[in-house]
């Protein structure tokens, strides 16, 4: 995984199970992806905001393949 300051946010939720969902969307698709603070979203439920982030040279491929879905 890169290091995070090469890391952008591409899609936020609420919502813990969808923000698993797009990972693996994602992941599928051959992109890498990294929620910070996976596991607070758990305790929180979803009240934080979940960042769903990529590498940025990814960015854009993500955000296109994340359009057709939403």
């Amino acid at each position: 995984m890169s290091k995070q300051s090469d890391l952008v946010t591409v899609f936020e939720v609420q919502n813990p199970t969808k923000a698993d969902l797009i990972k693996s969307i994602l992941e599928g698709s051959g992109i890498e992806c990294f929620i910070p603070g996976e596991n607070l979203g758990l305790i929180y439920g979803g009240a934080l905001g979940i960042k769903i982030q990529v590498r940025a040279e990814d960015f854009e491929q993500a955000k296109e393949l994340l359009e057709k879905i939403d």
